[in-house]
């Protein structure tokens, strides 16, 4: 009888890679803020450029920085593609050298590449035409359960390492930033709400409407808004029909 030997074979589809470091950059800050900060170093001054490869030569060695002065505007044209790895050291770098306004702007891009990635709420609002007040006081009781929300005020980890690590690993930079994000976003989540409030109420004070759907867009969610009018009793409709309301 023939023996046959078995012969382990790895499959290439089927082994165990890591994630490159560009797929773990992007989970963790997000491809546009990951563009937002190379973008910026391409836009670089040469004062800017200097201080940023000096800093870059200091943390990865001469070579490093001659290389990347020598790429960059290959890069940039998209002749030679950046490698991960650099791309990596750049984000690490970068925001070292930018001013308190451009960290910001970037921060508040990781913040809203987060708060996508979480689960939305949803609240469903109905509005009686006829007796509107408790409809539009449970509105108000919902919008602000949206913009005082745990998951606003929450700092959840990952994106609280994002945010240090955009601050250059100082924790108070990044707590600062991230409560300057969470107040300025309270605030345009409160003031859009009124308003489409005062606009639905002065529908209803109006009776333009018989029917409303609507919705109200957060970035952790939305309410629906709907109204409806109640159905007399049947002795009412008549006696409505027979001699008018």
């Amino acid at each position: 009888m023939r023996r046959y030997r078995y012969r382990q074979r790895r499959y290439r589809g089927w082994s165990n890679s890591k994630p490159s470091k560009v797929s773990v950059l992007v989970n963790l800050i997000g491809h546009n803020a990951l563009n937002m900060i190379i973008q910026r170093f391409y836009k670089s001054s040469p004062e800017e450029l200097d201080l940023m490869l000096r800093l870059y030569g200091a943390e990865h060695g001469e070579s490093a920085k001659k290389y990347a002065r020598t790429s960059i505007g290959k890069w940039k044209s998209g002749t030679v593609k950046i490698s991960g790895q650099t791309q990596d050291r750049l984000v690490r770098l970068i925001p070292a050298c930018l001013n308190t306004d451009e960290r910001y702007v970037i921060a508040k891009e990781i913040c809203t590449y987060h708060l996508n990635q979480k689960y939305k709420k949803t609240v469903n609002i109905s509005i009686n035409t006829e007796e509107p007040t408790n409809g539009l006081n449970a509105l108000s009781t919902a919008i602000q359960g949206f913009y005082e929300a745990d998951d606003i005020v929450e700092l959840p980890e990952r994106l609280t390492k994002a945010i240090t690590w955009l601050a250059d690993d100082d924790v108070t930079i990044a707590r600062s930033i991230l409560a300057q994000v969470e107040e300025e976003e309270a605030k345009l989540i409160e003031s859009k709400a009124y308003e489409e409030v005062d606009a639905i109420e002065s529908l209803l004070k109006k009776d333009e409407i018989d029917h409303l759907n609507q919705r109200i867009e957060f970035p952790n969610g939305y309410i629906q808004i709907s109204t409806f009018t109640p159905r007399k009793p049947f002795i009412q409709r008549i006696l409505a029909s027979l001699f008018g309301d």
